[in-house]
């Protein structure tokens, strides 16, 4: 078999974390003896850079359509690839489309996003199979677009337990991100970015330490176009001294974060959170996950076992919730961490590796 992959996202040396489950489900396929072209692009920045870098992409998508034989065209992210697919359907109606959507193809974040609905709907009736990376997204798309497609369940790339594990000794982590091992850490890692919920995070921290100082100190790994408020509300809200903020982290250090802090916070209020796989790839470090009550993490988090959930945007609650686990016994945290290790097994590559290769041999 021999498929054409296609993203507008996928990784780079200078971007090693862009894209990188789509660089997993490559690997999947490869592993499991499918032949793979690529047309994907790597991350670009300045507005030329982006015009230049889709235009060679939407290109190379056509001519590859037209030119070579291919099982299935493979597109991961509807919403920036639809439209070259659209033309190459078009020219070439024998093209099988399997269109794997991701967060904001379905429910765009931002009013700029709108405009790509129309071609991402057209694209799902047009695809001959849709990958969805978890069942509430399964749902989510359904119900908004009525496709007929049949649709698969495929957790992005599923969590590698080579790279995401419990470190025996802790140690080399605190000595790699240059952390003091005697301190106890709280932890985020994503975008700095509309409706990752970084501020509720930064709210709840600072109001659960103008209540009681704790003894932990709270990490952020991420970066993006809010960095600049980011910065400045941690200074209005005088976490200087409490937020360690590392910019930008290759996938192989999130391991180490994982493993220095006690939980991970996710706090995002997108209804586009189509799965959520850092949560699970902390989860897979023995960090629970304390959770905003929306999206795929409703599907893995499974309240007071393997974390917590908290109702999205209210930094009062997560603060909360923050208190109840901080002031929990370490007998308790032991058996949300050990349930945490057991339900990310049920996504680790190994456990789900043969479900993408069955969903392009399996003929509908």
């Amino acid at each position: 078999m021999k498929i054409l992959l296609i993203s507008n996202m996928y990784p780079s040396k200078d971007f090693p974390s862009y894209g990188v489950f789509v660089k997993n489900t490559e690997q999947i396929l490869l592993d499991n003896g499918v032949s793979v072209d690529k047309a994907v692009m790597t991350k670009r920045t300045g507005k030329l850079g982006k015009l230049v870098g889709y235009a060679s992409h939407y290109l190379k998508i056509i001519a590859s359509g037209l030119t070579k034989k291919y099982d299935y065209l493979y597109v991961h992210y509807a919403s920036h690839n639809a439209l070259p697919l659209l033309i190459l359907k078009k020219l070439n109606k024998r093209v099988k489309i399997v269109t794997n959507v991701h967060g904001s193809d379905v429910v765009p974040e931002v009013p700029s996003q709108e405009k790509f609905q129309p071609r991402v709907k057209e694209l799902l009736h047009r695809s001959h199979k849709i990958i969805a990376p978890s069942p509430y997204y399964k749902e989510l798309v359904q119900e908004k677009y009525g496709v007929t497609t049949p649709i698969y369940i495929f957790p992005s790339g599923g969590v590698n337990f080579k790279l995401f594990y419990s470190f025996s000794t802790k140690e080399e982590a605190y000595k790699e991100l240059n952390l003091n091992p005697k301190q106890r850490y709280i932890g985020c890692v994503s975008r700095i970015d509309v409706g990752k919920g970084w501020e509720f995070y930064l709210q709840a921290i600072a109001q659960l330490e103008a209540e009681s100082l704790t003894d932990y100190k709270y990490i952020y790994v991420g970066s993006g176009k809010d960095e600049p408020k980011f910065k400045q509300m941690v200074q209005e809200l005088n976490l200087a001294d409490k937020i360690i903020h590392f910019p930008l982290l290759p996938q192989s250090s999130l391991a180490y974060v994982y493993n220095v802090i006690d939980a991970f916070v996710f706090p995002t209020i997108r209804k586009g959170e189509s799965l959520g796989l850092v949560g699970l790839e902390a989860m897979a470090c023995g960090a629970p996950v304390i959770g905003s009550r929306i999206g795929g993490l409703k599907d893995y988090i499974i309240d007071g076992q393997n974390g917590l959930f908290f109702e999205p945007g209210q930094a009062g609650e997560l603060k909360e919730k923050l208190r109840l686990f901080m002031e929990s016994s370490a007998e308790q945290k032991e058996n949300m961490s050990s349930q945490a290790v057991k339900t990310a097994k049920l996504y680790s590559v190994d456990e789900i590796s043969q479900q993408l290769p069955t969903i392009f041999f399996n003929e509908v």
